[in-house]
């Protein structure tokens, strides 16, 4: 939690003393920061009439950041001070009577913030805020929650507690004693115009040092190995480093699935790195006890669906001695890039996107007059998001067919009420009066939509872990390596015709080639069908008294006739995961949220 330098602060902070062990007052000596934190975690300089602070993982120390801080006279200057720092962390400063609060670019790390009384309070978390200003949920963006596979931007931006505003990413957060809060803009995407040939140094430096950050204390540490490329990398790199490395496998239950046999393959080039296989049966299967799976959360989030298997996964690892765990997640979003960018490119680099359209449709059976319609549409975002909301409810398009849109097609559930449709028609209709995208090409706006979404993805799996005792890193998803993928053009970082080059380049010296050479992804649709089969009983039970129902925003009988239904299920499957999410997470809501202090990990 961050206050300003105000006297009526106090009452504030008493309401939270007795859940925030740690504390750091102002140079006034009213109370500053409030939370709970590692000794590690938070490292702090003086500036001229105040002081800033990183919190969360950064490998700079308390000489080095005061040694930055020496050229920083006003909080604006901080903008020059955070891109030389690497790691994840959040932002804050003080200088006279303002105060800046700062998250992640990718969303992994947020800020949220109200008034409670007359002060502007923000926290890392929406629920704490919402306890202190006795904030009800928003019902509206609640609906919009329900929209799959997510709700678009700038429905992503909102927070689901009346009064409670989040801060964008790439943005702070600038509270003044003498005015209202301010939200700036620090941050913006460099423009893919970079050659990989001339990127992939650029890249593996980054991600050497993010992952450097996480392994130089030493101790016991853990890591996804899946057998994919990015998993991969991370776990070559943090062998590299002091610590002992434990490296995970999740097995499907598809015998078709070979994530496990490139992680063995990994595995063995590794040498004396200690394997862990987790097969089938040593873990939940997903939907195990989902309905109650939504506490600690900002927001309802698919991962509800893997809660139980996280959990045993987190702390089957922390019994093996690991202090923290380094995942892969952001991967897919910074070293490639969605579809749409062969729109841009065609209007960019019209020969190269000749070329990548014909392999697109060769591989794909993209219909050549269907794939000039996506291309000829020049619909700015606004118009593209009206029409959003008008095509809610229709059929879902074809898997076959080229989307080159700003977005994916977004749809409501069969089982959404008219009410709960309603909702997210108005609110898609006001969005759209002022919406702007990301970025000014589709194929950069898809990119930065697909990096905030798993930074919230990411964050959620990161509340699930740390709550099970094992903090969860990305390095992905920390600003320099996100900087430093994102500046790669899009054609070559989505070429047809190589399966992610830009990560093969940049580990080409780092990772053996016969580990870089996997082509695949795993897919893990069976498992999903397993576990909604064998989790009936649950979800029968969670059926009988929805509150989504008792707050008319979905049709009971209509969800449970699809959930228990003797028919295979053949929706989308984020259509359901949302609705049980938005479901676990209204159950999770209590008249306090202060006990629960488990927030977001390195």
């Amino acid at each position: 939690m961050v206050l300003p330098d105000l006297d009526v602060t106090r009452g504030v902070a008493a309401a939270l003393d007795p859940h925030a062990p740690q504390a750091l007052p102002h140079a006034s000596g009213r109370p500053w920061l409030m939370g709970r934190w590692a000794a590690t975690e938070l490292v702090t300089a003086q500036l001229p009439g105040g002081r800033v602070a990183v919190i969360g993982c950064c490998p700079i120390t308390a000489t080095g950041l005061s040694a930055l801080a020496e050229r920083v006279r006003t909080l604006a200057d901080l903008d020059r001070l955070v891109t030389g720092l690497t790691g994840s962390f959040h932002l804050v400063a003080a200088i006279d009577s303002q105060v800046r609060v700062q998250g992640s670019v990718s969303g992994l790390r947020r800020v949220f913030h109200t008034v409670v009384g007359q002060v502007t309070i923000a926290a890392d978390r929406a629920d704490v805020p919402a306890a202190l200003a006795g904030a009800t949920v928003d019902e509206q963006r609640l609906a919009a929650q329900l929209v799959y596979p997510h709700p678009p931007h700038p429905l992503t931006d909102g927070c689901l507690w009346h009064g409670v505003e989040t801060v964008g990413n790439g943005r702070y957060l600038l509270i003044d004693a003498d005015r209202p809060p301010r939200v700036v803009r620090w941050w913006r995407a460099p423009e893919p115009v970079m050659p990989l040939a001339q990127a992939a140094p650029v890249v593996a430096q980054a991600l050497v040092a993010a992952v450097q950050a996480r392994t130089r204390a030493g101790g016991t540490i853990s890591c996804d190995l899946s057998g994919g490329l990015d998993s991969t990398s991370i776990c070559f790199l943090a062998a590299r480093g002091t610590s002992h490395v434990v490296a995970v496998t999740q097995v499907s239950t598809n015998p078709g699935h070979d994530d496990a046999h490139w992680a063995r393959r990994a595995a063995r080039q590794l040498g004396g790195l200690e394997h862990l296989v987790l097969d089938t049966g040593r873990l939940p299967r997903m939907y195990a006890d989902v309905g109650n799976a939504g506490a600690g959360a900002d927001e309802p989030h698919i991962t509800v669906r893997d809660h139980a298997c996280i959990t045993s996964m987190a702390r089957l690892l922390v019994a093996r001695g690991s202090r923290l765990h380094l995942g892969g997640m952001g991967g897919d979003q910074v070293l490639h890039a969605p579809p749409a960018y062969l729109h841009t490119t065609a209007w960019t680099h019209p020969r190269i996107a000749a070329r990548h359209l014909r392999a697109r449709r060769a591989v794909s059976g993209w219909p050549l007059a269907a794939t000039l319609r996506e291309l000829a549409d020049r619909r700015s975002y606004p118009r593209w998001l009206t029409a959003t909301g008008h095509d809610l409810t229709a059929p879902a398009p074809d898997r076959g067919m080229p989307h080159l849109s700003w977005g994916p097609a977004f749809r409501v559930p069969p089982w959404a009420t008219p009410r709960a449709l309603d909702a997210v028609r108005a609110l898609l209709h006001k969005a759209a009066a002022t919406a702007a995208p990301l970025a000014s090409t589709r194929g950069q706006h898809a990119t930065l939509e697909d990096l905030r979404n798993v930074g919230y993805l990411t964050r959620h799996l990161a509340g699930i872990m740390a709550r099970a005792g094992l903090p969860l890193a990305c390095p992905f998803l920390d600003d320099r390596v996100v900087e430093a993928c994102l500046a790669v053009r899009l054609h070559e970082r989505a070429t047809p015709w190589r399966f992610k080059p830009l990560i093969v380049e940049a580990m080409r010296d780092l990772v053996p080639a016969a580990v870089l050479q996997r082509t695949t992804k795993g897919d893990f649709s069976a498992d999903w069908h397993t576990g909604l089969r064998g989790a009936r009983a649950h979800l029968a039970g969670l059926l009988e008294d929805l509150v989504l129902a008792r707050r008319g925003l979905v049709d009971a009988d209509a969800l449970r006739a699809v959930c228990l239904g003797l028919y295979p299920y053949t929706l989308p499957m984020p259509a359901l995961d949302r609705t049980l999410a938005c479901e676990a997470w209204l159950r999770a809501q209590t008249p306090t949220a202060l006990g629960d202090t488990a927030g977001v990990a390195p």
